[in-house]
């Protein structure tokens, strides 16, 4: 095996625990279109810091877990808390997180989702 291919494997194994991906540093996400940003300019991208007990005290546990719903285990999202979560994790106020296009809003909340699910 060449050492790059050696490389790439060994970063993929790093970056899972049992099984799961281990999201490691901010999120960065590019816009479908700017928002207004707290202080009046535009904001195109967000990065998002990775959240903390603090986070999910303040906006609430943004993430449903439903193991009952069937053969498969039901996600979904408390929009409230999300919205509030998206918010202090970028560091914007919730009025601009409402102005997102609905499909940067959802992969936000995606992208979030494995800080909230706990490792089985």
């Amino acid at each position: 095996m060449a050492d790059d291919d050696e490389d790439d494997v060994k970063e993929k194994a790093a970056a899972q625990v049992n099984g799961a991906p281990v999201l490691a540093g901010p999120i960065t996400v590019k816009l479908r279109k700017p928002i207004q940003g707290g202080d009046g300019h535009e904001v195109s991208e967000l990065v998002l810091r990775e959240p903390n007990g603090g986070d999910i005290e303040r906006a609430g546990n943004p993430v449903l877990i439903d193991p009952f719903a069937g053969d498969t285990v039901k996600l979904s999202f408390e929009s409230k808390s999300m919205t509030n979560m998206i918010s202090r994790l970028a560091a914007v106020p919730t009025s601009s997180v409402r102005q997102l296009h609905p499909k940067d809003w959802n992969s936000i909340a995606w992208q979030l989702v494995p800080f909230f699910t706990p490792d089985l």
